[in-house]
């Protein structure tokens, strides 16, 4: 049982040596802000003034901007965040497609503390509101729809005293939303520098 306990006490304190930080858990604020690149090849379509024609296309890469809120303790991370996503597609017909997204998700992270490296894999999931809008033939249309949202990135932040830099790229999985317009598939990949104050 000695031997045990020593072995034990041995383990935790070779841990708090080779992970720095590890012993006390730090929270931080941070902005993101980067590309927003849709994945899927029929991104959008919408259905004509008509009614019988449909339109459809590639979503092209556009913007995107985060806030989260996060927390670290050793090899462990946890993120919440909102953003803003926004987008607009024109077919060769004249018809418009304008996607005005929130993106709102909870993250786990598993990080590698390397003195004040700390790169990162994480998984999340959350929802994804989208104000969408068409404007085909003289005729619009605009609607709301929340769907499901699940992430998984990589990612790599700088500690540089209380202030926190770093890069992030994520792949983001979003349910196909259906208007009575058309159809969005929104998913695609995000790639974002950022910036954070760690408290």
């Amino acid at each position: 049982m000695n031997s045990f306990r020593r072995l034990a006490l041995t383990a935790v304190a070779t841990l708090a040596v080779l992970l720095p930080g590890a012993s006390r858990a730090e929270t931080y604020l941070e902005l993101k802000g980067g590309v927003w690149v849709p994945t899927a090849s029929e991104g959008w379509s919408a259905i004509t003034a008509a009614g019988s024609a449909i339109s459809s296309g590639k979503l092209p890469t556009s913007g995107d901007i985060e806030l989260a809120y996060g927390a670290t303790l050793g090899i462990i991370g946890a993120q919440i965040g909102a953003g803003y996503m926004w987008n607009t597609a024109t077919a060769t017909n004249g018809a418009e497609v304008t996607t005005n997204g929130v993106p709102f998700y909870v993250a786990g992270q598993l990080r590698l503390p390397i003195f004040f490296i700390q790169p990162y894999l994480e998984l999340g999931i959350g929802g994804f509101a989208n104000f969408a809008s068409t404007s085909i033939g003289g005729a619009s249309a605009s609607s709301t729809k929340v769907s499901f949202l699940a992430l998984g990135g990589i990612g790599v932040d700088f500690l540089l005293g209380p202030i926190l830099l770093g890069v992030e790229g994520r792949y983001l999985y979003i349910t196909e939303q259906t208007f009575d317009w058309g159809s969005l598939k929104p998913s695609g990949v995000t790639i974002t520098a950022n910036i954070g104050y760690v408290f």
